[in-house]
């Protein structure tokens, strides 16, 4: 992986776990908005930010309640989601894919707390949360930094791994 790549999804990473960390008092549990998840809209411009975003979703659950559990389903849930938003063509349909995967996220909180209860409950509000900073704000805020010449050309474009 050549040291732009790499540095690139460093950053990412980076970004997302501090986000996170920092807004942890809404990042985590079954009600939770993750405003880090406006990054995800990246591996939908070029699918190898699915690195960056996926890792940086591992190391800011690692301070998650849920532990291995989160770490498992969630980042499952970022990276699946992240795969199937990069194969699609229309960023509005490809935006839905985190809300819509949401039900992993509910399966690692079920086990966790060993009741699956709530189940469609915690899905819900999950899939409600990851709309709002996906298909809602992220689309929005990349709609207009498409606009800006150094980031349509230096960020949003694919870049050689």
């Amino acid at each position: 992986m050549k040291t732009k790549v790499l540095t690139r999804q460093a950053l990412v990473a980076a970004i997302y776990f501090v986000v996170t960390y920092l807004l942890r008092d809404f990042s985590y549990g079954p009600v939770q908005f993750r405003i880090a998840e406006v990054l995800n809209i990246l591996a939908w411009y070029n699918p190898v930010y699915r690195i960056g975003i996926t890792m940086g979703c591992f190391l800011a659950n690692l301070y998650s309640n849920y532990g291995i559990y989160d770490l498992i389903f969630g980042t499952a849930h970022t990276f699946i989601s992240l795969t199937l938003m990069s194969k699609i063509k229309n960023i509005y349909v490809a935006s839905l894919m985190p809300a819509l995967c949401s039900f992993i996220v509910s399966i690692g909180i079920g086990i966790a707390s060993g009741s699956m209860e709530g189940f469609l409950a915690i899905t819900s509000q999950i899939m409600i949360s990851e709309f709002v900073a996906v298909s809602i704000i992220s689309v929005a805020v990349f709609k207009l930094l498409e606009k800006n010449p150094y980031v349509k050309n230096n960020v949003l474009v694919p870049i050689q791994q």
